[in-house]
């Protein structure tokens, strides 16, 4: 990718937003530029690699795959996002694997790279700490929703995730609709369990399908029923 490219692109990740554009054209030149087909992966789970990663076009996965090959999904990146700090700090193996959903564009800094900007531009080193602060709250939060939510509450739970970043002109519209085995790796359940629900909360008017598409139509209605069962 040309400078002008990667320094357009990088401008766009809330990470490096505070960074002057002559330290930003540095990170966008001393940046490894790679793409990713649908499938690739980027980072294996437990492998030793420490580079960190800003995604710039497409979609990524966080996943890992248990040695019976069960997978267990965490999140999908969108553009913007910046993944593989945690290696880069504390130098040791990769919590998760990631790989490519749709075709993907990725600029990268090592380790050390990655250190030298956090040294030299405070402003980063604050937006890296809140970003690995909210990835703690975040899956906190999932830890919790495990080990006291009921399979369909953690379903309605997930709903609710996948509703933060959609469209809110009437309801949130989930375009393409998850499939049933995508939300049920993402809870450690089944389809079966996920077909269910979805029918009910159907019946109930919360959600319906919009041809490829599922459109949850009263996001703050299901937000009650996750706060409820929570006791918030």
């Amino acid at each position: 990718m040309d400078q002008r490219r990667g320094f357009s692109a990088l401008r766009l990740v809330p990470i490096l937003a505070g960074v002057s554009d002559a330290s930003l054209e540095r990170v966008a030149r001393a940046c490894k530029w790679q793409e990713f087909e649908v499938g690739e992966q980027l980072v294996e789970y437990q492998d030793a690699s420490k580079d960190v990663f800003f995604l710039t076009a497409g979609k990524l996965r966080v996943i890992v795959y248990s040695l019976e090959g069960k997978a267990v999904q965490f999140t999908d990146l969108k553009p913007g996002v910046m993944f593989g700090e945690i290696a880069a700090i504390d130098r040791a193996a990769r919590s998760a694997g990631v790989e490519a959903i749709e075709t993907s564009t990725v600029a990268s800094l090592t380790a050390d790279q990655f250190e030298e900007l956090l040294l030299r531009e405070p402003r980063v080193a604050v937006a890296t700490l809140k970003h690995v602060v909210a990835e703690v709250r975040r899956l906190s939060e999932r830890v919790v929703e495990f080990s006291t939510l009921a399979v369909q509450n953690r379903i309605q739970a997930e709903l609710l995730r996948l509703a933060a970043d959609a469209a809110k002109d009437a309801g949130a519209l989930l375009s393409p609709a998850p499939s049933l085995a995508d939300i049920a790796e993402r809870i450690s359940t089944h389809r079966e369990a996920v077909s269910r629900e979805l029918s009910r909360l159907a019946s109930m008017g919360l959600i319906r399908r919009e041809g490829t598409s599922l459109r949850i139509v009263d996001v703050a209605r299901l937000a009650r029923l996750v706060r409820e069962v929570k006791g918030e």
